[in-house]
């Protein structure tokens, strides 16, 4: 396995309820990329960084009152995890390359819609 920067201690997923619950009660594994993409039509589940889920949140979430934060441990994934700009965001972000078993998402935690339609990703971290 390769070796992990400290800051990728765990990894975040925001995740649809539905997609996330549909993959719970069929036994995984997890394979939405984004909320309106597939792994198999992305080749990469987005994931993010601590410090990286609340702009995440702004940019493709707001709105919404159906997500779940995914708490992932890396150390329990099969697939490579690689840290990259694919979008010349300028800012670099873990991306799985394959499924994220159920056993490795140690945590999922609704997350708040506030009045202003963001999320309220530290409450969902607070849990």
């Amino acid at each position: 396995m390769t070796e992990l920067l400290p800051e990728l201690a765990h990894l975040y997923h925001l995740a649809i309820a539905d997609a996330w619950n549909q993959a719970v009660h069929s036994g995984g594994p997890y394979t939405r990329s984004t909320a309106h993409r597939s792994l198999d039509e992305e080749g990469y589940i987005h994931c993010s960084m601590e410090s990286q889920l609340q702009a995440t949140a702004d940019r493709h979430y707001r709105g919404r009152d159906d997500v779940v934060l995914l708490t992932i441990d890396p150390a329990l994934l099969d697939a490579e995890i690689r840290i990259e700009d694919l979008h010349g965001m300028s800012e670099s972000f873990p991306h799985v390359y394959g499924p994220i078993p159920i056993t490795a998402v140690i945590a999922a935690h609704p997350v708040p819609l506030r009045g202003d339609g963001t999320l309220d990703v530290a409450a969902a971290l607070d849990h």
